[in-house]
């Protein structure tokens, strides 16, 4: 016998707490890899969509066990049996009629806003499949500007929409429909006499495609239907790789209505429990690999990673000529070499573009004069070593802005953002209004399309290059770009203008590469704060950062707080919050407020003149103040703020400027003024 004395007994303690974290670490790791290979299924082209019941309940719908319990009362059965055949003992005792009736009264309902759905119809997904009955899915691909065709009846597939850009197959009948619906045992047993093309269709989906499974509980009589279709598909073979979101056993679940876990409730818990594990296991050798949520809703955090890894791979290059001289590039790029038809502005566009398709990027432009054809031609040209112009199809996006020239000028930036939006990058070449070292060209810039993509690419906080050495309206973009972006690697040489074109172009990449990267790292944080924090690495900080809120008046300190969070981009291990893109309505403008706050540990207070005036700033103090936030408090008004306004936010009885510093800022409109925001911020943690 071996009796351990006090340290030892808290060295094995330690000991088993990093094996617990290593194992956490690495499932949280295993899903996000899961996830990266649904991006790259996306970006091949090669994803569909498989929606179950849970896709459709943040919509206020009830999944399939909620639509079935009232049955199960009524006719006085344990729900925990096959809700199949509760539904068939339902529709003999009512007839189909009553049965019926159980399905339009429950989907009747006025739907709310789908988030996960949201997401999805914003991707290039064609297929979707689903055992749904509503219509939640081409509702929001139609209003999302897509044209959808609907099968819900198999004699439908005969039917073609031309220029349609989504499928849904609707396996189990429609809404409106309920007598043809697939909800009793006998339903099921007909399915492959009345639905085979439906069976038929789907396997041919899991062989062609990575299938994204969604909304699917472990106990779902439809979710095993779907593995004994893909086990049998490939008894004899490897099957391909497909994905499943999927809600892991709670033991919430089991609680009664006093919130307390009997002892046969905790028998079930732990052996549904078991169920889902074998389920996963068994799962995985027929090629669906499962991704355990606490939550559906944890799943908006999954496919917004998705949406938004996806996007660092697209560049919208933006750019354009004066109309009345289409071929003038100005300088050193209107020049034509000796032996060449192209002149050295066409030559560099067509380069550039063949060397973003070259490295596995896709490009969005809006066919500029002067700028479009040259770019697609040297898509072409890169495509031509990567599957040739099928590959390109797939890679290049081209909307152009000329055919909406006629259109207000809001119907045209509408169009503007959501090319720019669904991007990473945004490349700024030549444009329309020529250069002067004055500001008298800002009439001229306010209705220039190269500037205003500009200033729609900072709304949206894209990655921005400006190729100053272009001249024109890109010159202007540079210098502000510059002011911010001194010390940024490359940033000086993109306004050289004897630049070697070549090594221009190996300076752009590399500034996509690196920003790309940088981008991703964040997006995995965020993912494991958001997604992972209640499951898989609960109490593990796995990147040990700090993430930062910035509050400040827009009209009054927007310049400033973009100098901030540049600042803070280059700080290691602090993480500052950035808008995705902008809200218009207050009460999702409030939600985001509350969840970003959150999801922070400081805030930065920007005091400016006239900070009374914001609407938001207010309750971005008092959120912080109830998150217990440390602030770090910035004055650029040269002590011209609202010191009463300040002074009426307290914990417990001192005010803000009473507890922390306020570190006035004199050079507010140079980066270098914030240089020590940074430390700054290790302070206030520090409470130093």
């Amino acid at each position: 016998m071996f009796i351990l004395d006090e340290s030892e007994i808290y060295y094995m303690s330690d000991i088993r707490k990093l094996l617990e974290q290593d194992r956490l670490e690495f499932e949280a790791d295993q899903k996000i890899k899961n996830l990266d290979n649904i991006v790259q299924a996306l970006r091949n082209g090669r994803l569909s969509i498989f929606a179950g019941a849970g896709l459709s309940a943040s919509s206020g719908y009830v999944n399939w066990k909620q639509l079935i319990k009232p049955m199960s009362d009524y006719l006085g059965l344990n729900i925990n049996t096959d809700l199949t055949m509760i539904a068939q003992y339902y529709e003999n005792e009512c007839t189909r009629e009553g049965l019926n009736r159980a399905i339009l009264n429950e989907f009747s309902k006025v739907p709310t806003k789908n988030d996960n759905m949201e997401i999805l119809a914003s991707l290039p997904i064609d297929t979707y499949w689903t055992t749904n009955y509503d219509s939640i899915i081409e509702d929001t691909l139609l209003r999302n500007g897509k044209t959808v065709d609907v099968i819900y009846e198999q004699i439908q597939y005969k039917n073609y929409t031309p220029g349609r850009d989504a499928v849904v197959y609707k396996m189990h009948g429609d809404k409106n429909f309920p007598d043809r619906a697939v909800i009793s045992k006998t339903d099921y047993e007909l399915y492959d006499v009345y639905r085979s093309v439906f069976s038929k269709g789907l396997v041919m989906e899991l062989i062609t495609k990575t299938v994204l499974f969604i909304g699917f509980g472990f106990a779902d009589p439809n979710l095993d239907r779907f593995i004994s279709i893909v086990r049998h598909t490939f008894e004899k073979y490897s099957p391909p790789t497909h994905y499943c979101f999927m809600r892991s056993v709670s033991y919430e679940d089991y609680l009664d209505e006093k919130g307390n876990l009997t002892r046969q409730k905790k028998i079930e818990f732990e052996q549904d429990k078991k169920l889902q594990d074998l389920k996963i296991r068994s799962m995985k050798g027929y090629g669906i690999h499962t991704i355990l949520v606490d939550d559906f809703t944890q799943i908006t955090a999954m496919l917004s990673y998705i949406r938004d890894k996806y996007t660092l791979n697209k560049v919208f290059i933006s750019g354009a000529l004066d109309p009345k001289s289409p071929h003038s590039y100005r300088g050193y790029f209107n020049r034509k070499p000796r032996n060449s038809k192209f002149k050295n502005g066409e030559w560099f566009i067509m380069q550039l573009a063949k060397r973003i398709i070259d490295d596995g990027y896709d490009i969005v432009n809006g066919f500029g004069v002067g700028i479009g054809n040259y770019i697609v031609s040297g898509a072409y040209m890169g495509g031509s070593q990567r599957g040739g112009a099928d590959y390109v199809s797939k890679h290049l996006t081209i909307q152009p802005l000329i055919s909406v020239e006629q259109q207000d000028r809001d119907k045209k930036d509408e169009v503007r953002r959501k090319l720019i939006r669904d991007c990473g990058t945004v490349i700024f070449l030549f444009g329309k209004t020529l250069y002067e070292d004055n500001n008298s060209k800002k009439d001229e810039l306010d209705k220039d399309g190269t500037y205003l993509e500009y200033e729609i690419a900072v709304e949206e906080v894209k990655n921005i290059i400006p190729v100053g050495a272009t001249g024109l309206t890109s010159r202007y973009i540079y210098n502000e770009v510059y002011r911010e972006n001194k010390h940024k690697p490359f940033i000086d040489r993109l306004n050289k203008e004897n630049i070697n074109s070549m090594q221009l172009i190996d300076d752009i990449m590399s500034m996509i590469e690196s920003e790309k990267h940088k981008k991703e790292q964040n997006l995995k944080k965020t993912l494991m704060k958001d997604a992972f924090s209640n499951d898989d690495t609960s109490g593990y900080d796995v990147y040990n950062q700090i993430n930062v809120f910035v509050s400040f008046h827009f009209a009054g300190a927007n310049q400033q707080s973009r100098l901030i969070l540049s600042v803070l981009d280059d700080e290691p291990g602090i993480n500052p919050v950035k808008e995705s893109g902008k809200i218009s309505d207050e009460s999702k403008i409030e939600q985001w407020i509350d969840k970003k706050i959150k999801s922070t540990s400081v805030t930065i207070l920007i005091l400016s003149k006239g900070m009374t005036k914001s609407i938001w700033v207010g309750r971005e103090i008092q959120k912080s103040i109830e998150e217990n936030n440390k602030f770090v408090l910035i004055d650029i008004s040269s002590g011209q703020y609202d010191k009463d306004f300040l002074s009426q936010y307290k914990i417990g009885s001192k005010s803000l400027d009473e507890i922390y510093p306020i570190h006035s800022v004199e050079n507010c409109n140079e980066k270098e003024g914030f240089a020590d925001v940074g430390k700054w911020v290790r302070d206030a943690v520090a409470d130093i």
